[in-house]
C-alpha cells in the first residue's frame, strides 16, 4: 500500500515573512514572527502572528550499559513546574546545550561525564527532534551512548551553572515501566527510553 506520510514540498518560498522582532531576551530570547503561509489548497493562509520562545540547540543522550541491560538517570529541579504551581524535580536522560563549534556527539559525551559521572564509549544518534514546534524553538539531537555504569551515581553537575543533579542507575525495563506509571514525565527521555527498549538489539 502507497504510504500517506510523505510530507508536501515545502520551501521558504511558501512562507511569506512579514516581520521578526526581539521582545525579550535573558536566559533565551522570546521573537514576534507575523507572517503568511501557503496553504494546502494552494491559496495564501491569512497573516499570522505567533510568539516562539528558543534557548538554544541541545543534545539529549541515554547512557545504557548493555551488560546490566541498565541506564543511567538524572534528576533535577525544573522551572516548567512553577508556571502550573507544582515542584518538578524530574527524571531525565543526560541533557546539555550545543555550542558554537561542537558537534552533537560530542556535546553527548561531555553532558554524560559532567551530569552523570559516566564516560560514553560509543555514541548512537537517533533522530533530531523538535521540542515543541507551536512556539518553542528547541532543536534537540537524540542519542543512546554505550557506557559501563557500575560505580555510577551521586551528585553531580557545574556550581557556575547552578546545577545539583543526582545520577541513578536503573534495569532497563524499570526505567520503561517509569514511563508509563507517571515516574519519567520528560517527553524526549521517554522517546530515548522506548526506541531502546525496541532496538537495543540493533547497537552494535
Amino acid at each position: 500500500m502507497e504510504s500517506r506520510l510523505v510530507p508536501t514540498p515545502r520551501s521558504l518560498a511558501d512562507v511569506d515573512l512579514r516581520s521578526r522582532d526581539l521582545i525579550g531576551k535573558g536566559w533565551g530570547k522570546l521573537e514576534r514572527f507575523v507572517f503568511r503561509h501557503r496553504r494546502f489548497d494552494g491559496e495564501w493562509s491569512d497573516e499570522v502572528t505567533r510568539d516562539v520562545y528558543t534557548i538554544a540547540e541541545v543534545v539529549n543522550v541515554l547512557p545504557y550499559d548493555r551488560k546490566r541491560d541498565a541506564v543511567a538517570l538524572i534528576e533535577q529541579f525544573r522551572t516548567c513546574g512553577l508556571v502550573w504551581e507544582e515542584a518538578t524535580w524530574l527524571f531525565e536522560a543526560v541533557a546539555g546545550v550545543q555550542e558554537e563549534g561542537e558537534e552533537p556527539d560530542d556535546v553527548a559525551r561531555r553532558e554524560a561525564e559532567e551530569e552523570a559521572g559516566c564516560k560514553l564509549t560509543a555514541v548512537h544518534p537517533l533522530t533530531t527532534v523538535w521540542s515543541s514546534p507551536g512556539g518553542y524553538g528547541e532543536r534537540a539531537h537524540l542519542f543512546v551512548g554505550e557506557a559501563d555504569l557500575s560505580g555510577v551515581g551521586g551528585i553531580h553537575g557545574l556550581a557556575h551553572e547552578h546545577e545539583d543533579i543526582r545520577a541513578v542507575v536503573v534495569p532497563l525495563a524499570e526505567a520503561h515501566a517509569a514511563t508509563l506509571d507517571g515516574r519519567i514525565r520528560d517527553t524526549k527521555t521517554i522517546l530515548l527510553i522506548q526506541w531502546l527498549m525496541l532496538n537495543k538489539e540493533s547497537i552494535v
